[in-house]
């Protein structure tokens, strides 16, 4: 069966079902709008949501919650650009203004708008405790993805411990704050600086590359002392030690400038993956909390 004939067979049978108990036409169109979110259908659920857009005015109760189920569809299907779009037109109004403004945080975080990610997340009514715990949360999240220490501790003091459904995230965002204040205090200059002392050192310090160390420290090592026999042997004119010299000139001066450069590709690295796992943490309590 195509996708449009699913649609229409399950919308016809909706209103079947919807008939025989005298439920409102908005009910039963938000009940088969659920239907297709909650079986993940969520290019269905853009397309039935375009048509309930032109079906209810915009005052309604309908199109109140309209613009959160779309951004909901459009979030899970990882087009976080319009999510954040529709999310944001849900008016204060709506018993959804909350989540979608929780969603709209999430949204703009992954998409590295920290601003609009922010003014989100306290916009959110904090005289409820859950949200007020979240929202907490989510701006913690956020002031370590900006690599705000400061920040986040200041927020993380106001954490619930008891909260059930965010302990595990509240442990790995210390977790995560101890890590990047490890890679922080790593410097390329003195990485460089252990790699002219001792070749390859510089390695290791930068990302814990034993091997890549050991290989380089062998090579120069190797280079180096015939370097020096050709020179102690046959003088500074003989080709072995023009030869090796150069070798050993060129392996060591770039093993200075890689060590270097190592703790910055190593840093680029070390902050994609702990910001991919700092919005997974960020993700899961609204997933648990909201569905």
């Amino acid at each position: 069966m195509s996708d449009k004939l699913y649609i229409r067979f399950c919308f016809c049978l909706g209103l079947l079902l919807c008939s025989k108990s005298g439920i409102s036409q908005i009910t039963k169109d938000s009940l088969f709008l659920q239907h297709l979110i909650g079986k993940e259908q969520y290019n269905d659920a853009i397309t039935f949501t375009n048509q309930l857009e032109r079906k209810y005015p915009i005052s309604t109760q309908a199109q109140l919650q309209l613009a959160y189920q779309k951004g909901f569809a459009f979030y899970s299907l990882k087009q976080l650009d319009s999510a954040s779009v529709y999310f944001a037109k849900v008016s204060s109004e709506s018993p959804f203004f909350s989540k979608s403004q929780f969603w709209a945080g999430l949204s703009d975080s992954y998409l590295r708008d920290f601003t609009k990610a922010e003014k989100y997340f306290k916009a959110i009514n904090s005289k409820d405790s859950l949200n007020r715990s979240l929202q907490t949360f989510e701006l913690a999240g956020l002031a370590l993805l900006q690599r705000n220490q400061q920040r986040f501790d200041s927020l993380y003091k106001h954490l619930d411990p008891n909260l059930y459904a965010l302990q595990k995230q509240q442990a790995n965002y210390l977790l995560y704050r101890d890590d990047i204040l490890k890679q922080q205090k790593k410097s390329g200059f003195k990485a460089g600086l252990l790699s002219a002392i001792i070749p390859g050192a510089g390695k290791i310090y930068a990302g814990g590359q034993l091997g890549q160390g050991i290989s380089a420290f062998l090579q120069n090592t190797i280079l180096g002392l015939q370097a020096y026999e050709g020179l102690r042997k046959d003088g500074v004119s003989s080709p072995r030690f023009i030869i090796y010299g150069s070798l050993f000139s060129l392996f060591y001066i770039g093993n200075i400038w890689g060590s270097a450069l190592s703790v910055k590709i190593k840093r680029q690295e070390f902050n994609e993956k702990i910001d991919e796992q700092i919005l997974f943490d960020m993700h899961i309590p609204l997933r648990t909390l909201f569905n």
